[in-house]
């Protein structure tokens, strides 16, 4: 059935040409004119096309120009996967570092500096008097 469909279509669309060439022969009037310009100039550069450009060597060129742009693409986005990762990174030896050095920050040595400063300030205070208890000659 679709063979008939297929058959039948084909003649119809032959009929309609040989019927259009025949009345625009007739009536000196070609239906169409500027749109049928058009489809004729763009008929002529696809033959064009077909008869002079080497299609496979264009293909090849088409395809290695498409496998560069996507592995710039997939280069360009691992390079940012690997920014973004260096920065989360970063963040997180920051603040280990900080909460370290902290808590590792001897408390022993702290104290002991503190209370010899303390000693220290009393022993000046000892050896040398008040200012303001000393009398002006």
């Amino acid at each position: 059935m679709a063979h008939l469909a297929a058959v039948l279509f084909s003649i119809a669309l032959l009929a309609g040409f040989i019927a259009l060439t025949h009345y625009e022969t007739r009536k000196s009037v070609r239906l169409f004119a500027a749109k049928r310009a058009a489809l004729d100039t763009i008929i002529e550069r696809a033959e064009f096309i077909v008869a002079h450009v080497d299609l496979p060597a264009f293909a090849r060129d088409e395809v290695r120009h498409a496998l560069v742009r996507v592995g710039h693409a997939i280069a360009h986005l691992s390079l940012q996967a690997v920014r973004a990762t260096e920065r989360l990174l970063t963040r997180l030896v920051r603040h280990l570092r900080s909460r370290t050095e902290i808590t590792d920050a001897p408390r022993e040595n702290a104290r002991e500096f503190v209370k010899t400063l303390s000693d220290f300030k009393d022993t000046l205070q000892a050896t040398h008097p008040d200012i303001d208890s000393l009398e002006v000659r």
